[in-house]
């Protein structure tokens, strides 16, 4: 496991280190379960601050990766690696302890889909973006995936922010709900480790009792009729539309490394 996960006082703060942008592909799946399953074994009372030791809290999908996968892969590979994606950020909306974004960068389509499926999310109230943009691509936001974002935003921000692909700076992104509140960079984790630590272990299992009947619904929604609707998503992630224009995409950020 490349992320680190430290004890502050009460809280354990995991540090996400997977990639230079924390980009999300096989390994970032791996480096997730296996931190979760550590918190859920040496950290039972713990609140959890999750935020990134790099530059960006998380960057989205990887898209080299996902282009090679969706080129190569047949539909029933794809099926997989969507259920793969799906149960890591239900690992993090469903865990029974509070969890709370520390967002120190960008967080873009799939990174801030995995913001959302934290209890409170604070971000760096300046040189970060952060948005949807998905649809620019072509890139089809799962049926499962939108309750998240339609629980946390509601159904009118939820909308505009999954059709326009708009990126936002962080004083719009928190006005929009995709955040609770910014900090300042250096003050950033010190204000979400103190906000986590007032849930004292004492506190945790009326908290738990409460998410899990917050988010029933949600989760028995993208574990039921959804995963009939998402069945559709490999034929369109293998379509020339959307393989035309990941290519264009990973083209273009390949010659932005030059």
């Amino acid at each position: 496991m490349s992320w680190e996960i430290e004890k502050i006082g009460d809280v354990a703060v995991v540090r996400m280190n997977s990639s230079p942008m924390n980009v999300i592909g096989e390994g970032f799946f791996s480096d997730l379960d296996e931190a979760f399953t550590t918190l859920e074994s040496d950290h039972t009372e713990s609140p959890v601050v999750l935020t990134s030791s790099q530059r960006a809290f998380s960057a989205g999908l990887d898209l080299k990766y996902h282009l090679s996968l969706f080129t190569a892969g047949d539909e029933e590979e794809i099926w997989q690696w969507y259920k793969r994606f799906r149960g890591a950020l239900l690992r993090v909306f469903t865990y029974e302890r509070p969890v709370v974004a520390a967002v120190n960068g960008h967080a873009i389509a799939g990174g801030l889909i995995l913001a959302l499926c934290c209890d409170y999310r604070v971000c760096v109230d300046s040189g970060a973006r952060f948005g949807l943009n998905e649809i620019t691509i072509g890139f089809p936001i799962p049926s499962a995936i939108a309750q998240i974002v339609l629980y946390v935003l509601g159904t009118a921000i939820a909308q505009q922010v999954m059709t326009t692909g708009f990126l936002y700076e962080p004083r719009d992104a928190v006005r929009l709900g995709f955040f609770d509140e910014s900090q300042e960079a250096d003050k950033l984790l010190s204000h979400c480790v103190e906000f986590a630590g007032q849930y004292r272990p004492s506190l945790i299992p009326g908290y738990a009792f409460s998410k899990r009947a917050l988010r029933r619904e949600v989760v028995a929604n993208m574990e039921g009729a959804c995963a009939e609707v998402d069945r559709e998503l490999p034929r369109i992630l293998r379509s020339p539309g959307v393989l035309e224009s990941l290519g264009a995409l990973v083209e273009t950020l390949g010659k932005k490394k030059q």
